[in-house]
């Protein structure tokens, strides 16, 4: 009967292992979320300003005029604003 009990106890203890190791994948998972892309800010030749935009890994992905980036950054709206405008039809919109 020892023996038994021995076996499903240690059967029991593999089994919540298992799922301790679950939820820690899973939250790891979750942390590994892709980073966020930054921007460089450098300069032209010509002396323009100029934003370099990288990938998570660290090379170049796209480099735009500030001027440009900046324009599309005020064009796009933030979730704030966003959400008012759904809840109320009524309201004038801001384009």
């Amino acid at each position: 009967m020892a023996k038994k009990r021995k076996k499903a106890k240690k059967a029991k203890a593999k089994k919540t292992k298992k799922k301790k190791a679950k939820k820690v994948a899973a939250k790891k998972k979750k942390k590994t979320k892709r980073k966020k892309s930054r921007r460089t800010t450098m300069y032209s030749s010509k002396g323009k300003k100029l934003y370099a935009v990288r990938t998570a890994d660290g090379k170049f992905k796209d480099i735009q005029t500030y001027k440009r980036a900046h324009t599309m950054d005020m064009k796009r709206k933030s979730k704030a604003e966003v959400a008012p405008a759904a809840a109320d039809p009524s309201a004038p919109s801001g384009s």
